[in-house]
Order: structure tokens, then sequence, then C-alpha cells
């Protein structure tokens, strides 16, 4: 099924159709910018081998991009009347399946069960996410073991600037998409792109997972559990000084704490949010000795 010429026209017809009612319920927002979509897909960068898994299919206009381009794809979305929605395109569309569930819920072993993946295979995500799962849905498949390459995700402003924030700015989100994968925003989006129009703005951002080489190469032998133990202790008072955090979690006296900051170029009143990820890993390594 090609896609139609108005995305905004034929969606009221979709939604008419199958009576539904667009809104704010679950986040749904659905895409009606042809410009966007195909901002979407040139970041996703789709070459006829890859595998597509798709988050939140709606009412498909997103999917209908997809399948003309890539190998297989999967959507998955939760609502049995957009799960219905997305199904009338099966029947002309042999590379796609429709997965009927939550994404939070699905385990790993059922999502891959949906792919027919040869040795060496990975799967790319591409999604225009619903606003109220994507700091859940992030937080699982950042660091997900599925062989994922890429994430092209269309998400609130907010949450992609915190995904590319630097130091200064940095959080916990930050610090989990950067010490997993390279984190480049690709456009901002207005609210008029939506129907209905959502009241924040939006943004596609493109998250790149490093391999396992790349991965090691910026750990640089520290435990990744190190380092997220200091951290999660850094960030559990982010108004704080840093040293205070770490010297009520350790043994450590202020002078001890004052020359591992001294060694790494921190500020002793540096606060958890100025650190770089490599500065995080550095930490980890003097803190766990």
């Amino acid at each position: 099924m090609p896609l139609p010429a108005n995305l905004k026209r034929w969606t009221e017809q979709s939604l008419k159709q199958y009576n539904l009612w667009a809104g704010v319920k679950r986040g749904q927002h659905f895409l009606i910018d042809q410009g966007v979509l195909d901002s979407i897909v040139r970041a996703a960068d789709i070459k006829l081998s890859d595998n597509i898994l798709e988050v939140g299919g709606g009412l498909g206009i997103l999917t209908l991009a997809l399948i003309d381009l890539a190998n297989q794809v999967v959507t998955v979305e939760l609502e049995p009347v957009l799960v219905k929605a997305l199904s009338r395109f099966l029947s002309t569309s042999p590379n796609l399946k429709v997965l009927a569930g939550d994404i939070l819920k699905l385990n790993d072993e059922k999502i891959l069960s949906q792919f027919k993946l040869s040795p060496g295979a990975s799967i790319k995500i591409v999604a225009n996410l619903p606003y109220d799962i994507s700091g859940a849905f992030l937080k699982r498949f950042l660091s997900s073991p599925l062989p994922i390459t890429d994430l092209t995700l269309l998400l609130q402003k907010e949450v992609a600037a915190r995904l590319a924030a630097r130091p200064g700015h940095m959080s916990l989100l930050s610090v989990l998409a950067q010490i997993n994968s390279q984190v480049k925003i690709i456009r901002h989006v207005g609210p008029t792109s939506f129907y209905p129009p959502p009241q924040v703005d939006s943004a596609i951002v493109k998250i790149t997972r490093y391999s396992s080489a790349e991965k090691e190469q910026l750990l640089n032998g520290v435990p990744e559990e190190d380092i997220w133990r200091w951290a999660r202790i850094g960030y559990s008072a982010r108004r704080k000084m840093l040293t205070n955090n770490l010297q009520a979690a350790t043994k450590l006296s202020a002078a001890d704490l004052s020359a591992i900051f001294k060694k790494n170029s921190l500020s002793d009143k540096a606060r958890a949010q100025e650190l770089s990820i490599e500065q995080w890993v550095e930490l980890g390594r003097e803190l766990s000795d």
C-alpha cells in the first residue's frame, strides 16, 4: 500500500473508520508531516537487508514507509483497535508482522522470535515513540542485550536534549545513553506536525550503539557496574557537591577525594551533572581500587 498523499486527511479518515479519538490518553499524537517522516527514514538509513523493530505503530504511517525499505518490520502496538488498523497492511506486506502487546513487558525472547535473523544479523529500532513510555523505554533498550545497532526515535524535545546533554547539563539518562552509544539530535519538530498537536515540541534523535570493541575502549578496563555505583550516588543529591555525596558513601577523607578530583581535572565543588563520561570512568577506577 503506497503512502497517502495527504497524511492529515488520511489520519482523520482512519480515526473515523476505527472510531478512534487521538489524544493524550496514551500520548497518542499521530505524525502527519511528510517532511518529518522523510527525516526519520533518512536518519534510520534503512537498507534492504535491515530488520526493523517499530514501537507504537499507531495508524501505520511510519510502518508503510518502513515496509517499502526493509527486509523485515515487526511493529509492536498496545491498543487493540490500532492493532486492527495495522493488520490491514498484512495481506500486501509479507515482510510485516504486527505484534499486539506492551513493549515494556515483552521479554527479549518474544521480541527475537518475531524475526527470522540469520547468524550475525542485527535489529534497528525506528519509532514515533509514545510520550508516556519514553523514559522506561530508553532505560530498557539503551543497554538491551538484544542485537540492536541503532535507534532512530521521534520523542519529546526535552528528552532528546537530556540524551545528548554535555557536561554541565548531564543526568543519569545522559550517562546511560552516552556510556552505551553516540547520540545525535537530527532535527526539532513542532506540534503542528502531529494530529492532534501535542503541547510540547519534539525531536528526532539518532542513537548509535557502540560495538563491543568501542565500549571496551571507552570503559578502559573499569567494570561498568563500578561506574554506575558511583554515578547513582553522585546523582542521588544532584544539588550537592559531588565530594559530599561520595564522602558520605565511602571511607575516604575529604583530602583523599580532593586529590582524586585534582588528578582528574575536577573542582572540589563539582556536581554530578558537570562530569563527562570519561571522568565517570576514571572516578570509577579510582574509587573502586
